[in-house]
């Protein structure tokens, strides 16, 4: 199965994050006093960025991170080790995205406002025209996706996580990961190849990385 990473620089990791990560960790188990605005900054940017890409834009995304720090500021004691920070907040943040979608759901069994593809009110963080459009193009194909398959594709092909990981966070065994995974990549990549502006926009992204 071919790989296929966005290259956006909100989900680029850096060589500084497990550093960062062990300091938030030893903040945390040390209770000082400042240690949940420190995790909400060094935070804030992946907790925003996943339920984002899970469910696209809208007025409810701020509510949603609202209610994700919240549970992590009442359960962050939970943690063992300073590598296990951010795969912790990963499952908090997609049990919430999990349950929007079951509300979205039973919103549109009772009749409620139907499901558009979303509209990026709020502009993807570049300044490049092109990748603006390019991201846009691809929320409406992930938008394609199943919730589950959607949340697995973006955890690794969006987030770099391994099926492990992607495991852990969605609460399903490996061999589950791996076929959302699998399954998802495979319509992306498929949709992907007929849409050129999306063929150039990752090409670009690939030979930037090799180079």
């Amino acid at each position: 199965m071919s790989a296929l990473t966005i290259p956006t620089p909100a989900t680029r990791r850096t060589e500084r994050a497990p550093r960062a990560d062990e300091e938030l960790y030893a903040a945390i188990v040390g209770n000082d006093e400042d240690w949940q605005r420190r995790a909400f900054e060094q935070l804030h940017g992946l907790v925003h960025g996943l339920i984002l890409k899970c469910l696209g834009p809208n007025s409810e995304v701020a509510d949603l991170v609202g209610d994700v720090f919240l549970t992590f500021f009442e359960t962050a004691h939970r943690i063992r080790r300073p590598m296990a920070l951010r795969s912790y907040v990963v499952s908090i943040t997609m049990n919430a995205v999990r349950r929007e979608i079951r509300r979205r759901k039973r919103r549109r069994a009772l009749g409620g406002v139907s499901r558009t593809l979303p509209e990026f009110d709020h502009e993807p963080g570049h300044d490049d025209p092109k990748a603006k459009a390019a991201l846009i193009q691809l929320s409406r194909i992930l938008d394609e996706l199943g919730g589950h398959d959607r949340m697995a594709f973006q955890l690794h092909s969006l987030e770099g996580m391994q099926i492990a990981e992607i495991a852990s966070a969605l609460e399903v065994s490996e061999s589950t990961a791996k076929r959302r995974v699998r399954r998802a990549s495979e319509h992306v990549l498929k949709r992907v190849s007929r849409n050129a502006l999306l063929a150039d926009y990752l090409q670009e992204g690939a030979s930037r990385r090799r180079g």
